[in-house]
């Protein structure tokens, strides 16, 4: 995403999404967030009781539970250390797996098949009820009739190339469900001139902005063994961020150490002796999505406000203070202005007195959502209560892209509720 600054985010163009590459990691969308959602939006049909049976509906398919004590690791157990020692609240993170061996490897795809994404669950659900799957097929074309979606048609594309081919398909369905993504969905619609009047396809885009540091223990952490994500402080969720363990493969941990040449060696020579936790902040800036003239790729623009910078800097701080209530020696926080090594506890403070703005952080856009925003209110979203896009009859959208917000919480579970919505809704008017 690129505005005043930089800020990665990533999308999966897999069978599953963005399922497969991700941490598995499962919250239910906190019942305070949707009654601002309702009330903000005069949504009809979501409440709290709405969606509860189909939470647990999908909780017991995909084996949502908390993760085995066995492969936590000892960096997530780091952070539970962490929390008792302030008397912060935290928890082991509820998962979609089955069988997880605690490899670590979440964020490139569960080598041993324990990880419960939507290519191993629900889309095998559907080929065995009957459904069909085309893969390597971009859909280019919605097809309306009497302002009424009847269709798709879509192009084969070399999946080793990515380049079109002559071999096409179009499909006539009674109704049309997008699942393009917060970036592929209104894509879509724009270069359809459909469900766009209002000139929201697209915009609002919103994220949990995210950071991380580093730090470094006496003992070994080895923090590659085990699920790289199992633990997280939930302490400051209502005041609008969360703390969850992370880890990443060598090179990128690399890129948060500070240093260079025989200082940066020297410390990634200890990298079985790094911990690392992540701060994601319920971000209130907004972006916007457009289509190119030339390709599918999107056009992303964003501007992180002073005002989630503000957010971050207090997220940054309880980070820091939880790696050295786990017993770290030596913080790294990787925030210019700040010092690019602590070393004892009262130092945190020293995030906390900076003048931090924006580009003082190194963040990453997770969990983008939002383009296509869910309202009942005229001209102030693109679908309806049910997903049905305002303008165009029978053409629904089931994914993230039609959050109002950010939720604050790790969005996959509450993607997956909100998508057995919709189609309970299209069972019963289609």
């Amino acid at each position: 995403m690129t505005g005043r600054m930089v800020i990665p985010t990533m999308q999966a163009r897999c069978v599953g999404g963005t399922t497969v590459i991700n941490s598995a990691i499962c919250f239910r969308l906190p019942d305070e967030i949707l009654d601002e959602w309702v009330s903000r939006e005069k949504l009809q049909g979501l409440t709290p009781a709405t969606l509860r049976p189909i939470f647990d509906e999908l909780e017991q398919f995909l084996n949502i539970s908390p993760e085995a004590e066995e492969v936590l690791g000892m960096n997530n157990k780091l952070m539970r250390k962490a929390c008792e020692v302030l008397g912060w609240s935290g928890d082991r993170i509820y998962r979609n797996s089955k069988g997880c061996q605690g490899c670590g490897t979440c964020m490139s795809g569960c080598v041993a098949g324990a990880k419960w994404s939507m290519d191993r669950s629900y889309v095998p659900a559907f080929v065995e009820s009957g459904g069909e799957l085309y893969t390597d097929c971009r859909v280019e074309k919605i097809l309306t009739e009497n302002g009424k979606a009847v269709g798709i048609r879509g192009t084969f594309i070399d999946p080793k190339g990515l380049k079109e081919t002559e071999k096409t398909l179009e499909v006539r369905a009674k109704a049309v469900i997008l699942a393009c993504g917060t970036m592929g969905t209104p894509v879509l619609l724009q270069k359809n001139n459909l469900a766009n009047s209002s000139g929201l396809a697209g915009r609002n885009l919103c994220n949990h902005t995210a950071t991380g540091l580093l730090g470094f223990f006496d003992e070994k952490v080895c923090a590659w063994d085990g699920v790289n994500q199992g633990y997280c402080c939930d302490h400051f969720r209502k005041q609008g961020f969360i703390v969850e363990v992370f880890w990443a493969p060598p090179d990128v941990i690399g890129i948060r150490l500070p240093g260079f040449g025989l200082k940066h060696k020297n410390m990634m020579a200890r990298l079985a002796h790094i911990a690392g936790f992540g701060a994601m902040i319920r971000a209130k800036s907004t972006g916007r999505v457009t289509a190119r003239r030339n390709g599918w790729s999107p056009n992303i623009s964003y501007n992180m406000s002073r005002e989630d910078a503000k957010l971050m800097q207090k997220a940054m701080k309880a980070t820091a203070d939880l790696m050295f209530a786990a017993g770290a020696k030596m913080v790294t926080p990787g925030i210019y202005k700040v010092p690019s090594e602590l070393h004892d506890p009262s130092e945190t403070n020293k995030i906390m007195e900076a003048d931090l703005g924006p580009t003082c952080f190194s963040p990453i856009g997770n969990h983008p959502m939002g383009t296509c925003r869910m309202s009942e209110i005229p001209g102030q979203g693109v679908v309806n209560s049910f997903g049905e896009c305002h303008e165009v009859e029978s053409l629904f959208i089931a994914d993230g892209s039609i959050f109002p917000n950010s939720p604050g919480v790790n969005p996959q579970e509450t993607i997956m509720a909100l998508a057995q919505h919709v189609a309970n809704h299209i069972a019963e008017v289609i």
